[in-house]
């Protein structure tokens, strides 16, 4: 039996393995949402990105604290909400995570992906809660 079949075959698997690796990964955003929008600036969008650095490192109390923060500036933002829901729900409080998505609903009614991740993870809440 000759290896002389097997090598190019053999190559091209290690070169789609290569490639493979190489490839760019999307940067990681624990809550399970669409990104707010690409021109999202200010402190509030400064105050997310500190809570979704926070929810990275299971420091949930620290991320509550900061999308809390967040409302407080801008009490219609629907990612601040989802992502206090998502907070919520991943921290082991489905009750209150179901209260948080039920107001970033609300307030979400200008973007359909993100109504989708409000349904979503209010249907996990749910689950977690035993409804």
């Amino acid at each position: 039996m000759s290896l002389r079949p097997i090598t190019p075959l053999l190559l091209a698997m290690l070169l789609a393995l290569a490639l493979t690796a190489c490839a760019v990964q999307p940067r990681y955003n624990p809550y399970q949402s669409p990104p707010p929008p690409s021109d999202d600036s200010g402190p509030v969008a400064e105050l997310r990105r500190q809570a979704t650095a926070a929810l990275q490192q299971q420091a949930f109390a620290q991320a509550i604290e900061l999308l809390q923060r967040a409302i407080r500036i801008e009490p219609r933002d629907p990612y601040s909400w989802h992502y206090l829901a998502e907070t919520y729900h991943r921290s082991g409080d489905p009750a209150r995570c179901l209260e948080m998505v039920a107001r970033a609903q609300s307030y979400s009614a200008a973007s359909r992906s993100l109504q989708t991740a409000n349904q979503r993870l209010r249907a996990r809440c749910e689950a977690a809660a035993g409804g």
